[in-house]
């Protein structure tokens, strides 16, 4: 949060007083899911820090009296107060997460729809082709792909695929932390005939992979470009060879 940003206390407050309306703090908690005692900490602001960005988003899910998540995070010390539009917000990162006009909620349903239309894709530009395949079993000793095939394909035996969607005006780069996606990788047991692409829809984050790519990962790496608006694979190049 914006050191010159603080959360305001009794405007929250009223904010929270006016999102319940005539309900009873208990009704209200039950309706959204946050404890009965934090909502009423809040309302006698008797807590000094603002509640998550995910918590207001369960707040306003269930608000009366036209309460919009904007206005809660605006009182939270969040974004500023003169910000006309959602152009003009000022985006904030909170524990290394980019915070925008919409919610937590949102965005997490919003990457799922995506991911889903990612396997979609993927399966549809599978069945065009002639190549073997079959869904595999996940190894629960391994973290998990978004999805990992049998394949007789090129030598290839596996295939895991990650998904790593970029929704409509995000930044990339705020969506994806190719260290920390490099190093999850790096934790799995892999062979030399298996294959592990990186799929994503964004063209620069299709490039910034191959900015600097891996010297010493064992691993046949890929990366997929996916156009949604199409519905296609639009290319996959080896990233780094196992060695």
């Amino acid at each position: 949060m914006d050191s010159n940003k603080t959360f305001n206390k009794t405007e929250f407050a009223q904010l929270l007083e006016k999102a319940k309306g005539n309900r009873s703090i208990n009704q209200y908690a039950n309706e959204t899911g946050v404890s009965a005692a934090h909502i009423s900490r809040f309302l006698r602001e008797l807590i000094e820090a603002p509640p998550t960005p995910e918590t207001i988003s369960k707040l306003v899910l269930k608000a009366n009296n036209g309460v919009t998540y904007k206005d809660m995070m605006i009182a939270a010390g969040y974004l500023l107060e003169q910000a006309n539009n959602d152009s003009e917000l000022n985006i904030y990162h909170i524990r290394q997460a980019s915070l925008v006009t919409d919610s937590p909620i949102n965005l997490r349903n919003e990457m799922k729809l995506l991911e889903k239309k990612f396997m979609q894709i993927i399966l549809g530009d599978l069945y065009k082709k002639s190549c073997m395949w079959s869904p595999a079993q996940f190894d629960s000793k391994i973290i998990s792909p978004d999805m990992l095939l049998n394949i007789d394909q090129d030598g290839y035996k596996r295939w895991f695929i990650d998904f790593r969607p970029t929704p409509d005006g995000r930044n990339f780069i705020s969506q994806m932390n190719i260290f920390n996606i490099l190093g999850r990788i790096s934790t799995i047991e892999l062979y030399p005939t298996d294959k592990y692409t990186i799929a994503v829809n964004n063209e620069k984050a299709y490039h910034y992979f191959f900015r600097r790519p891996p010297i010493s990962l064992r691993v046949n790496l890929y990366v997929m470009l996916i156009d949604i608006d199409k519905g296609e694979v639009i290319r996959e190049e080896l990233l780094c060879k196992y060695k």
